[in-house]
């Protein structure tokens, strides 16, 4: 069951920003630029799309010119004098024609029109705003999820090795990954001399290092050498 706890806890460990108050400013930075640069190209689509839209009045205008002769039309076949032998079914057929010929064409044309404004909107709208957004959102939301589970991690491996008591154990791994990860630069500014700090078991300054990569403070993990408590007194 231990061993079920501690995988649990390294499979669902996330961590959204580091420890340190640098590296956790610029990730909140980065993640209030992207929220921002996503926010103004949306907007700046919505803009495009209203814009376009307003090219509706267009089709809307054609549409209430074919709704116009139809009306006069309708008009026209209700005045219509009826029961007068051929006048009358000449006169009704010719208002048929009108309005299959003049106010019907008229008021479909305006519907096609509106139909192809609105899709023509969208489709222009998300041409603008969505590669943009793609374009930084996509690598950079990779970065942060990668970042934050890899920090994650790295304080699910502090977590485990406190909770099992292996703090010491775990400040020589994380020596020795610092030894092989960090830039000459970086291992120098940790230690004076890294190579007899791993012969002689000093572990901490490299440990402090890796773990200060990783994003995490230090103090998490327990210090070495603690000292026992005593036993509680009986009564």
């Amino acid at each position: 069951m231990a061993n079920e706890g501690r995988c649990l806890i390294v499979r669902t460990m996330i961590k959204l920003y580091p420890d340190r108050t640098a590296p956790a400013f610029l990730r909140a930075l980065g993640d209030l630029l992207s929220v921002a640069w996503t926010a103004a190209w949306v907007l700046l689509g919505w803009l495009i799309y209203k814009t376009v839209m307003g090219l509706e009045v267009i089709a809307d205008g054609i549409t209430s010119t074919g709704t116009t002769f139809n009306n006069w039309i309708a008009s026209f076949r209700h005045a219509v004098p009826g029961g007068i032998p051929y006048l009358t079914q000449f006169l009704l057929d010719t208002a048929n024609a009108l309005q299959k010929y003049s106010g019907d064409p008229l008021v479909s044309t305006g519907h096609n029109i509106h139909d192809a404004i609105f899709k023509f909107a969208i489709v222009l709208a998300l041409l603008v705003c969505v590669p943009p957004i793609l374009l930084v959102l996509l690598p950079y939301g990779m970065w942060r999820w990668s970042d934050m589970r890899e920090v994650g991690a790295a304080l699910a491996f502090v977590r485990v090795a406190s909770m099992t008591g292996r703090a010491d154990q775990a400040r020589a791994v994380l020596a020795f990954r610092a030894v092989t990860t960090l830039s000459f630069r970086q291992l120098m500014s940790a230690s004076a001399d890294p190579v007899g700090d791993l012969a002689e078991h000093r572990y901490e300054g490299l440990a402090a290092a890796m773990l200060k990569r990783a994003g995490l403070d230090p103090s998490r993990l327990a210090p070495p050498n603690l000292p026992e408590l005593p036993a509680p007194r009986g009564g």
